[in-house]
């Protein structure tokens, strides 16, 4: 489990000293690289070793998950964000909608879970077409085709009132 380490703290593995520094770390994934300047270590004057801590771990895990969603072809947290402002919903009205969990879409905005593919692809057609958006929202509603088959079926419909022919 990852910890904080601290300047001048002793090393886990020897009696030497570590020293926090600033490195620029490099991340590989299917053959794509990121540099990440500033990627903080805590080196040890004796061993050499190097260790990182929980802030740094978790910072560079949002940052990598951003990266793997753009090597992989899929929205970044940040174009998701945009995507769901211009479809005028909040992060709760945007789970319920779309699907995803509770609280999907704060976690794909602050990079705490990737999207699936199949959402990926939802949002950008919901980004290029937004008006599709209503036919999710009406997706309970019956449609004017639902009801005609309901009146060919069971009777006509006059003035909001059902009258069905039982008979022949």
């Amino acid at each position: 489990m990852a910890r904080e380490y601290k300047d001048g703290e002793q090393c886990p593995l020897c009696i030497g000293k570590l020293k926090e520094t600033s490195v620029t770390e490099k991340f590989t994934y299917k053959g794509k690289e990121l540099e990440y300047p500033g990627y903080i270590v805590h080196e040890c004057d004796r061993c050499g070793e190097q260790f990182v801590g929980k802030k740094t771990m978790k910072a560079s895990a949002k940052r990598l998950r951003d990266f793997y969603r753009e090597v992989d072809g899929l929205l970044t947290s940040c174009q998701i964000k945009e995507i769901r402002l211009k479809l005028g919903l909040n992060q709760g009205a945007a789970s319920e909608l779309l699907g995803g969990g509770a609280k999907s879409f704060a976690r794909y905005e602050n990079c705490d879970v990737i999207q699936s593919e199949a959402m990926d692809n939802l949002l950008r057609v919901l980004k290029d077409s937004p008006d599709l958006l209503k036919v999710i929202e009406n997706k309970n509603k019956p449609t004017s085709t639902t009801v005609i088959q309901f009146q060919a079926k069971f009777g006509q419909v006059i003035q909001g009132t059902l009258v069905v022919n039982y008979g022949k």
